[in-house]
């Protein structure tokens, strides 16, 4: 039976959305809060409860809009939580903004699984799901034996919402370090430190594993409230282009951070060192990845120009004037290994409003343009998110990359789409439903080709 109503309740890192669709994944209504990140003690975390008081006060809502048939959790996936035997928080949810100390990092890296077996490198931060439970067992020991129950974020607000405990496959695998990727089994980090008994059972995404809690809804409820295992929101990006019946491409979803996914790359031609990494999809195939803190870096970047428009013809004026923004402009190099915090302006000392902004959406098509690189890009581009919006950075990776075409996705909310998809798979056949994509024209900016030589050269010295 047809869903009528699909809510999607996404605990992203900016914000937390409530998303209704209809069975025809129609986007029907959407509200949205501030996601809260509390500076601690004991450390910089996640915070749940606002997000939860927020679903308590307006789930209801949606299903007089349409009756609610599934419930969707989908949310960032560089958090995991620990629960008591009474389901309750032992430590915060860690933020991957935390910074742990020098000895925990040491202390880390003498434990933590190979590239080969985790498929991902060791980020920095606290962007490790390991690394936050490592550090949670090692600084607050007291606290972390009281642990019974180990799930990733998106899993928790599963059991939040419905009192279903369960773990899955997108949401376990993505910068974890918890999963022998290749293998698709617990890593040996996690048997290593005992955390084996730990984690519940695994669920499809699309599995439903329990039914809204009352305390979600109103006395007036209509529809079914059946919640799903929930997804890691990238993938769930990326689910909504194979449902749009894309099968040899690379998506590059953007946000705060630009997550590029090749279905085509080999496991063994992924470079720790460019932070590449393997994912698997909701079915559990490998998929390639690769990271840039795209959005941020935008945004840093841009500065107080940020809300102006960039220009095609001022990004030809910055190429002709040896003007270059050189990586990177955050501690995750992404693609350009050895470039963390080295972020800097050369050929101009200062910048106006519309200089600024058309270099930053020239540095982040560069950036773009090397993360596919590193990913042995060769089919069409799809681009989905805020930098789908801003055609200068489009037209000029579309001249970065020829031989590939590149396309704009027309879709607003392609992470919320994508996670309702998984309401209307049946006997784990994905529904068709059709995509709609602008195809970007290359620019044709003068010396373009040798700027870009000159970038790389200077970016890597």
């Amino acid at each position: 039976m047809k869903p009528r109503g699909i809510l999607v309740a996404d605990v992203g890192y900016t914000h937390t959305k409530l998303i209704l669709f209809n069975e025809n994944l129609e986007l029907v209504a959407e509200e949205k809060i501030a996601s809260r990140h509390p500076e601690g003690p004991p450390y910089l975390s996640n915070d749940p409860e606002t997000a939860l008081a927020f679903f308590r006060q307006r789930i209801a809502h949606f299903d007089t809009i349409l009756p609610v048939d599934v419930i969707v959790p989908c949310g960032h996936g560089a958090a995991v939580v620990a629960l008591d035997a009474d389901g309750k928080l032992v430590l915060p949810p860690m933020d991957y903004n935390a910074r742990p100390p020098q000895r925990i990092i040491a202390e880390y890296e003498r434990v933590m699984p190979s590239f080969a077996e985790s498929a991902s490198p060791f980020l920095p931060m606290a962007l490790m799901h390991g690394m936050q439970l490592f550090w949670m067992s090692k600084d607050w020991p007291e606290a972390f034996a009281r642990t019974r129950t180990i799930m990733p974020w998106i899993q928790y607000i599963t059991y939040r919402l419905s009192g279903a405990k369960c773990v899955e496959i997108t949401s376990m695998c993505c910068q974890s370090h918890l999963m022998n990727v290749p293998q698709s089994r617990l890593s040996s980090l996690v048997e290593g430190q005992g955390w084996m008994p730990f984690f519940p059972a695994f669920a499809k995404a699309w599995q439903r594993v329990g039914v809204l809690d009352m305390a979600f809804r109103a006395a007036a409820w209509r529809g079914r409230a059946e919640v799903v295992a929930g997804i890691h929101d990238s993938s769930a990006n990326f689910l909504r282009y194979m449902a749009g019946g894309r099968k040899h491409f690379s998506l590059v979803s953007t946000g705060t951070w630009s997550i590029a996914f090749d279905s085509d790359t080999r496991f063994a031609d992924l470079q720790e060192k460019l932070d590449t990494s393997a994912n698997r999809d909701v079915f559990g195939n490998l998929v390639s990845c690769s990271r840039f803190f795209g959005g941020k870096e935008f945004e840093i970047l841009a500065g107080s120009s940020v809300h102006e428009t960039p220009c095609l013809e001022t990004v030809g004026e910055l190429v002709a004037g040896r003007i270059f923004a050189l990586p990177s402009f955050s501690d995750s190099a992404g693609p350009m290994p050895g470039t963390g915090d080295r972020g800097r302006i050369e050929g101009k000392a200062e910048l106006s409003a519309v200089e600024r902004i058309s270099l930053a959406s020239l540095y982040c098509a560069q950036m773009v343009s090397m993360q596919l690189n590193a990913l042995e890009s060769r089919g069409d581009i799809i681009i989905d998110g805020p930098f789908s919006q801003n055609r200068v950075l489009l037209r000029a990776l579309a001249q970065l990359r020829p031989g590939q075409k590149v396309f704009a996705s027309k879709l607003t909310n392609g992470t919320a789409a994508g996670a309702a998809v998984l309401a209307l798979i049946e006997d784990e056949r994905l529904p068709a439903i059709p995509l709609e994509l602008d195809e970007i024209a290359p620019a044709k900016i003068m010396g373009l080709d040798e700027y870009q030589r000159q970038w790389l050269a200077r970016a890597t010295a």
